[in-house]
């Protein structure tokens, strides 16, 4: 029998990054233009629905990723919202038929005072929010009905069930974000990942349509904590995302394009304006021979480095964040794991880093080629 989902211990009181991976069936390449464009307006659509926020994404041709925020949430319980809420997001979801039997059906029962038959006929609907399983089951299986009506075929279009790991906010979740922005450039289809148009970052350079992607963006380099303290000051989500125009782009392409979260915290404090700071080299994908070169002689890539490879820590260590996160994740989710496992932090083979000091861990210790 197979293991439920790894969910966050914390889910029920905590916000919850994680990082989403789902393949086509048999691995094919499918998914065209139109495909990708279809896909990434139903992502925005059930983002909405499900309230929850994809903090960046990219969608490839037989595979798709999203790095996802999941609000808090009982397990099975329903959101608690106003009746215009609740309408505004089936109108956003559902067909202008089934959306006007689902308003008929709250004002008839509101009408006749019967308000425990309107909080129960909501609940069918808010239930699946703030879920990341009724998220990804939903999107998976919109999209395949869309396809499989344009491509006249039929049955399942995803290789079994998406995997999922568990990420820290923070430096975790930066490095996680540019790890998915750089699919394009190890998949060799382009050289920058701006001219990508269905990654967050290029979606977010486009001077059209692209404000949803700079606002994941502009969440994962600040952070939980500074991102609701500034929510919180001005009142309204969309003034968060103004540091964008203010170095935001500018931060985000240092960690695609330098060594990491170490370029990126230079720029940061420096103090510099944009137009001062000093272009710096692009470091391009590895092809896997050098990677065995590397590795071989006992040497360690850099984080930056290894972004350019496949790193299956991304993808199947489970849960990925600091040493004292993962640990606390394992302690509050023991009984996920065998008597005989006394801490949860694995160190990521393969991987170095520039100060010597291994920030990142994995829940899983990949003994498998951790990079291809």
């Amino acid at each position: 029998m197979r293991q439920p989902r790894f969910i966050s211990p914390t889910a029920e009181t905590d916000s919850s990054l994680y990082h989403c991976i789902s393949r086509v069936v048999d691995r094919q390449f499918i998914l065209g233009r139109a495909e990708k464009d279809m896909f990434v307006q139903m992502m925005r659509e059930y983002e909405e629905f499900c309230g929850v926020q994809v903090l960046s994404y990219c969608i490839m041709s037989n595979h798709f990723h999203l790095l996802v925020e999941v609000p808090p949430k009982v397990k099975g319980a329903a959101v608690a919202m106003s009746d215009e809420d609740f309408l505004a997001r089936m109108k956003g979801m559902y067909s202008g038929a089934y959306y006007l039997h689902i308003e008929q059906m709250m004002g008839r029962l509101r009408s006749q005072g019967a308000d425990a038959a309107a909080e129960a006929f909501k609940a069918k609907y808010t239930c699946r929010m703030h879920d990341l399983s009724e998220f990804m089951k939903g999107l998976k299986q919109r999209f395949t009905q869309w396809y499989n009506g344009a491509h006249g075929r039929r049955g399942t279009l995803w290789e079994g069930r998406f995997k999922s790991v568990l990420v820290q906010d923070g430096y975790a979740a930066r490095v996680m974000a540019a790890y998915i922005d750089l699919n394009p450039i190890r998949a060799g289809m382009v050289e920058r990942p701006e001219d990508y148009k269905w990654c967050s970052y290029g979606k977010a350079m486009q001077p059209m349509g692209g404000q949803r992607a700079r606002q994941g963006i502009c969440r994962v380099l600040a952070g939980a904590d500074a991102f609701d303290q500034q929510r919180d000051a001005d009142g309204n989500a969309e003034q968060v995302c103004l540091p964008w125009d203010d170095g935001v782009a500018e931060r985000y392409r240092m960690m695609l394009f330098a060594d990491g979260e170490e370029a990126f915290a230079e720029e940061l404090h420096s103090g510099e304006m944009p137009e001062q700071r000093k272009p710096r080299r692009v470091r391009k994908g590895f092809r896997r021979e050098e990677v065995e070169k590397v590795l071989g002689r006992g040497g360690k890539l850099t984080l930056g480095e290894s972004m350019r490879c496949r790193v299956r820590y991304f993808s199947d260590g489970m849960v990925f964040g600091s040493k004292a996160f993962v640990e606390g994740v394992f302690q509050g989710a023991r009984d996920r794991f065998g008597e005989k496992r006394k801490s949860g932090a694995r160190s990521l083979r393969g991987v170095g880093w520039q100060n010597k000091n291994p920030r990142l861990y994995s829940m899983r210790e990949l003994r498998k080629e951790p990079l291809g």
